[in-house]
């Protein structure tokens, strides 16, 4: 069962590690896509957030000619905006 805290925990590794990230965007989209049940601990908005992300990362490249092919791709700043957004969303309101 793929659990919130695992998916929040691999995607402030992506954030942290751009060395790794071609090869950990895989691995979260894989999780992700594999998992026919609502990520265990996250609301369905969450959830929503977390499968679009894994989607919109499927145009993450990151060799600059590979990218050239096509305008659709983005390279490591973008994805990691994107990563960090999403992390961003996921996060439970606070209380003032």
């Amino acid at each position: 069962m793929l659990t919130l805290d695992r998916v929040r925990s691999l995607l402030v590794g992506l954030v942290a590690d751009p060395v790794l990230r071609p090869d950990e965007v895989g691995e979260f989209q894989q999780l992700v896509w594999n998992e026919s049940e609502p990520i265990s601990g996250a609301s369905e908005e969450q959830d929503e957030i977390l499968r679009s992300l894994a989607y919109d990362l499927d145009f993450f490249e990151p060799d600059d000619r590979a990218r050239a092919e096509d305008p659709s791709f983005f390279g490591e700043e973008r994805a990691r905006s994107e990563i960090v957004e999403a992390l961003r969303a996921i996060e439970p309101a606070r209380e003032a």
